[in-house]
């Protein structure tokens, strides 16, 4: 995982950081999965928009931290009054690149 003008800094750097893995179930991203940023300390209870609280997730594991970690977000919305676009790896040409979907 390099860089790919096709995917942001902050995803390169999660998917790095983190192996390639959800931290919450811990299986491997593949390619079509559904991916969110999450904050593991939610921004409702204090926590802050930096790299060491951001945690990429598969889209149906955010959904179950969410709902467990108190914080008051929307279903694959989090705290924001309008669900954010998901993402979705995608393999272009030996590449991985995050799409909308």
């Amino acid at each position: 995982m390099g860089k790919n003008p096709e995917m942001p800094k902050r995803v390169t750097t999660l998917l790095k950081k983190q192996k390639g893995k959800c931290t919450h179930c811990g299986l491997f991203f593949r390619e079509d999965d559904l991916l969110e940023v999450d904050h593991k300390i939610p921004k409702s209870q204090g926590g802050k928009d930096i790299y060491d609280n951001w945690q990429f997730l598969h889209r149906h594991c955010h959904d179950i931290k969410t709902a467990s970690d108190g914080s008051p977000g929307t279903k694959s919305g989090c705290n924001s009054a309008e669900p954010k676009p998901t993402r979705k790896l995608e393999k272009v040409a030996e590449k991985l690149v995050m799409r909308y979907a």
